[in-house]
């Protein structure tokens, strides 16, 4: 009821102000004149769109009450309230007036407007003066996190984050990382302005500015040669992050891990593993690191080892849109293009080779500094032709080779049978030779057995008659 009271107090000063007004204006220009001279610039000191301090009257229902810089009785309505919290009666607050007269003869204004705007020149002063300031955050997205004043969306990318903040996710998952950064939802971020343009609506933030001037001196002090040592933080898809010092975190490029080419990291390192590296370039407050540059560098004999124009054998270790990468031995990689795979036009590279298989390819070009080695199938597949002509032509010798040894083998077999067969006919004559002597030896014998009979005077045999047989029959016998 008091608040009532004083609003209505204050609505009759406001009358008797515009009363005075017409009766002064209802008599003519001099008074007119009169009356500026008299209120100086407290005759309407402010106009729609600008932002003036109002004193609060009265706080509640729909609306708050307010004293518009003496001169007029003003209402802010709840949609363009703020917040309520904390207001009492007697506050001073900022508003943009966004009518100067509504259909009862009061200001309307705005505190929402007025901090968007209060938001714009506070952005301006921290821009240009490069001072740190805070925010708070209301949301996020896969791309960083959001801050809103008064409808004025700031964003603090994840780029910008400092390293403690930052979303460490292996194989940089965006739903992983838009988990973790709603974790920061309603903390608060000390940070710089990077961007302010009013224009577009766009503020643009920085948690890692805020130590740069003093991160910056840490590392310049890293020099391009330097050897040293620091724990994985971060294992990402395009390679390592190495804590250097606590608030200087450095990278290891994929392609500088190893003079091999790597497919997982994860299968080499984890978080937390020290590893020890070589400084290859400070730039722009970053740094970065090698691992293999510690190591021999196999290119160095791939120079002495292979050669343009030879002929090698390789396992397809990656196919690509442009071409496929091949295995020579266990440090050293080629690549054939796409337009080496075939005489003919390829459109997929998987349709000539496979993925694990072995085929022949031409060395076309070795560069030893940029480590490139540069291979052609349609040579290879000339060599793979020709291998084939050999080794049909040697499997033709050797086949020929067998058929003689297996001719030789039959007619030693043969000889040996006639050997054989040419020695039992030998044989034979000889026993039928030695049994018609010892034939004619019985037949001797046995005319030594006849006698003369003295009494006949004839000649008898005294042992009995044998039947004799011929040599043929003792043979067949």
């Amino acid at each position: 009821m008091i608040a009532e009271e004083k609003v209505l107090e204050e609505k009759e000063k406001v009358e008797k102000v515009d009363e005075t007004k017409k009766s002064k204006t209802s008599k003519g220009a001099d008074t007119m004149e009169s009356l500026i001279e008299e209120m100086g610039d407290r005759l309407l000191p402010f106009a729609e769109g600008e932002m003036v301090e109002a004193r609060i009257l009265a706080v509640g229902g729909n609306r708050i009450w307010v004293d518009v810089a003496g001169q007029s009785l003003g209402f802010i309505p709840e949609k363009e309230i703020t917040s309520k919290t904390g207001l009492k009666i007697g506050d001073e607050v900022m508003a943009t007036v966004i009518s100067m007269e509504d259909e009862e003869g009061n200001v309307v204004l705005s505190m929402k407007r007025a901090d968007r705007e209060k938001y714009w020149v506070e952005m301006e002063k921290a821009f240009e003066s490069g001072e740190p300031i805070t925010i708070k955050i209301s949301d996020a997205n896969k791309g960083g996190l959001i801050s809103d004043v008064g409808g004025i969306l700031g964003f603090l990318p994840v780029s910008q984050l400092a390293p403690a903040h930052y979303p460490r996710v292996t194989g940089g998952d965006k739903d992983e990382i838009l988990n973790r950064l709603r974790q920061y939802i309603g903390e608060e971020f000390n940070v710089k302005v990077i961007t302010c343009e009013k224009e577009t609506n766009k503020i643009i933030f920085s948690e890692k500015a805020v130590k740069a001037a003093e991160v910056k001196q840490k590392i310049d002090k890293f020099n391009v040669g330097d050897v040293i040592s620091g724990k994985i933080t971060g294992i990402v898809d395009f390679g390592l992050f190495v804590s250097i010092d606590p608030e200087i975190e450095a990278l290891v490029h994929i392609s500088e891990i190893s003079w091999t080419r790597v497919s997982d990291l994860h299968r080499l390192f984890k978080v937390g593993d020290e590893v020890k590296t070589q400084v290859i370039s400070v730039d722009d407050g970053r740094v970065s690191l090698s691992i293999k540059r510690l190591l021999p560098d196999p290119w160095a004999r791939a120079a002495a080892k292979y050669k343009v124009g030879d002929i090698v054998e390789g396992e397809v270790t990656k196919i690509t849109a442009f071409g496929a990468f091949v295995s020579l031995d266990p440090e050293i990689d080629g690549l054939v293009h796409i337009s080496e795979l075939s005489s003919e036009r390829v459109v997929d590279p998987s349709q000539i080779v496979e993925l694990g298989k072995k085929y022949k390819f031409a060395i076309i070009s070795i560069e030893t500094d940029n480590h490139r080695l540069g291979l052609s199938m349609k040579i290879g597949k000339k060599a793979k032709e020709e291998d084939a002509k050999v080794e049909a032509k040697e499997e033709k010798t050797k086949a020929a080779k067998k058929d003689v040894k297996e001719e030789s083998a039959e007619a030693v077999e043969d000889k040996k049978k006639a050997e054989k067969t040419t020695k039992k006919a030998s044989a034979k004559k000889i026993d039928k030779k030695d049994l018609s002597t010892s034939l004619s030896s019985s037949l001797s014998d046995e005319s030594a057995h006849l006698r003369v009979d003295d009494r006949s005077g004839k000649m008898t045999k005294t042992t009995k008659k044998t039947k004799t047989k011929t040599v043929d029959e003792v043979m067949a016998e």
